[in-house]
């Protein structure tokens, strides 16, 4: 029995040191090039309830990307994005841009749509269509735990975390701003 244990427990161990390395692999992968807005481009986008035009030339020196890929519930994550208020706004004081790009299916990308114009976020959302930014981004990683980073001015990920889920990763992204000095 007891060798039954620790077989079992050095192979919980083992799986979970192998994911941290994927994890931290992914990183490095998601690291490894810039990340292509360019399918935002064009795209349906909306701001304070209005549509909008992604204009990537008016961006700011830093941009905060969560990206809501077609495997995700779309919808869902449409109706509780005022949990990101608080953090978006503190983000946008040290100029910090936020852009949530949603890659709905097919089949919601309407539901979607409708959802943003009603609920007038005060902060820019663009629906992409047809997997064009994970097209134009092969090195995204498929967890979804990395769908949230900071790009500097050249697209390049420096902060991988969800600020509005982890206060260590908010910290991060403002002092990364601060110190590499603003906006």
């Amino acid at each position: 029995m007891k060798t039954t244990i620790y077989i079992l427990l050095s192979v919980i161990m083992l799986l979970s040191s192998c994911g941290k390395k994927n994890f931290a692999d992914d990183i490095l992968k998601l690291q490894s090039r810039p990340i292509d807005l360019s399918s935002c481009e064009g795209a349906v986008c909306y701001e304070n309830g209005e549509r909008a035009a992604y204009d990537s030339s008016a961006d700011s020196a830093y941009k905060l990307v969560i990206y809501i890929d077609s495997a995700s519930c779309s919808p869902c994550f449409v109706s509780h994005m005022y949990d990101y208020e608080e953090t978006v706004a503190e983000l946008d004081s040290v100029g910090i841009r936020t852009v949530f790009i949603f890659e709905p299916q097919k089949e919601k990308e309407e539901d979607v749509k409708t959802l943003l114009d009603r609920q007038a976020y005060p902060f820019l959302s663009v629906v992409v269509r047809n997997g064009s930014f994970s097209s134009a981004n092969p090195h995204l990683p498929s967890s979804s735990l990395l769908h949230s980073f900071l790009l500097n001015k050249e697209n390049k990920v420096i902060v991988v975390g969800n600020p509005a889920r982890n206060d260590k990763v908010k910290e991060l992204m403002l002092n990364t701003v601060k110190t590499q000095g603003g906006q």
